[in-house]
């Protein structure tokens, strides 16, 4: 018994439909891929984002890192590809600053950063577009040529708060947004004593870089406008 051309017809018509909507949704779901327009909320890729701070001496210089740190993002891409706005908060207890000395950094704990007085160590930050309104699309950024502004905050150290303007740099990469920066600190900024010792002399300049890798929540995502 022949089929009715029109049931045939009929599920014909479906098929194609099915198809063409799972191909719909496959390219919104690429649409809305990081880094795509809108705005975004990001969580710290657990053990991938890190801070090194830098002291300079007369007998032997101190290098150390943080590396257990908790903290969120956001950012704002404008249809044409630009991060117009971006804002990063982290903050870790002030016994995660562990050099290759621990003698030394229990030192530097009890005495100089007073970490039973002053446990955590804060940044909050938010860039109104300092030097993104000059960058170039986000998602055609590299690591060897990202986009750079300056991330201004506030930053919680020792017991003392005080305004600061971080020089970051940002590209996607694998899905994430990889945000880098630089900057110098003075201990007496912070009310830090310096830790020179008997012929051992220390400068008050501490230098600070940041790697910080973000993942994108999709969830959280907004479509721009």
């Amino acid at each position: 018994m022949k089929r009715p051309l029109r049931t045939t017809l009929t599920g014909i018509i479906a098929v194609f439909l099915s198809a063409w909507l799972a191909v719909a949704a496959t390219a919104a779901e690429e649409q809305r891929a990081f880094p795509a327009p809108g705005s975004w909320q990001f969580s710290f890729k657990p053990g991938a984002s890190y801070i090194s701070y830098f002291l300079k001496g007369n007998v032997h210089d101190t290098l150390g890192y943080v590396r257990d740190m908790q903290g969120s993002a956001s950012a704002t891409i404008v249809p044409d590809g630009r991060m117009n706005s971006a804002g990063v908060q982290f903050a870790f207890a002030a016994q995660e600053m562990k050099s290759n000395d621990e003698a030394r950094d229990k030192r530097m704990y009890k005495k100089f950063m007073e970490t039973h007085l002053y446990p955590e160590i804060s940044f909050t930050g938010k860039s109104a577009g300092t030097g993104l309104e000059q960058a170039a699309a986000l998602a055609g950024a590299t690591k060897e040529q990202p986009i750079a502004f300056d991330l201004a905050g506030t930053l919680a150290i020792h017991g003392t708060t005080r305004n600061i303007t971080i020089p970051m740099t940002a590209y996607p990469e694998n899905g994430l947004l990889i945000a880098e920066g630089t900057t110098t600190l003075q201990l007496p900024d912070y009310n830090i004593k310096n830790p020179s010792w008997l012929v051992m002399r220390t400068v008050d300049l501490v230098k600070i870089d940041f790697h910080i890798e973000l993942r994108p929540e999709p969830q959280a995502l907004q479509p721009s406008t």
